[in-house]
């Protein structure tokens, strides 16, 4: 195999892992975004009843659950920022091989007049 055959494999490989980092930070970015609206709103709840002046009895499984809601948004915050570095690490990675391949295969490229360029040596009859 050649070391343009080697270098499109491995950015092929390399895009289908920035996509699968790329969904999993998307669908992390709304789990986190609802976990904080749930966090959000207890400690309102919290605070309006402070502004009531009602005598707020906090019972201990609601203390259980507003302490679990904010370890869930901890975890999905650990767990986003992981994705972000792994979504990261591929770009970086894509940037590598477009710079030496000259194109990422499998990405089609708009030109000025509207036409697309194909991703791939092959695509563009650069190969057999």
């Amino acid at each position: 195999m050649s070391e343009k055959a080697d270098l499109e494999k491995k950015a092929v490989g390399t895009l289908q892992r920035y996509r699968e980092a790329y969904a999993r930070a998307e669908a992390l970015e709304q789990e986190a975004a609802a976990a904080r609206q749930d966090v959000f709103t207890r400690l309102n709840r919290l605070e309006i009843a402070k502004a009531k002046e009602v005598a707020v009895r906090v019972r201990p499984e609601i203390v259980a659950a507003d302490q679990a809601a904010i370890c869930r948004l901890t975890e999905i915050r650990i767990a986003l920022s992981e994705a972000t570095a792994e979504l990261d690490s591929a770009f970086r990675t894509l940037a590598a091989l477009d710079e030496q391949l000259g194109y990422i295969p499998g990405v089609s490229v708009a030109k000025p007049n509207g036409s697309y360029v194909g991703g791939s040596a092959e695509e563009n009859g650069e190969l057999p």
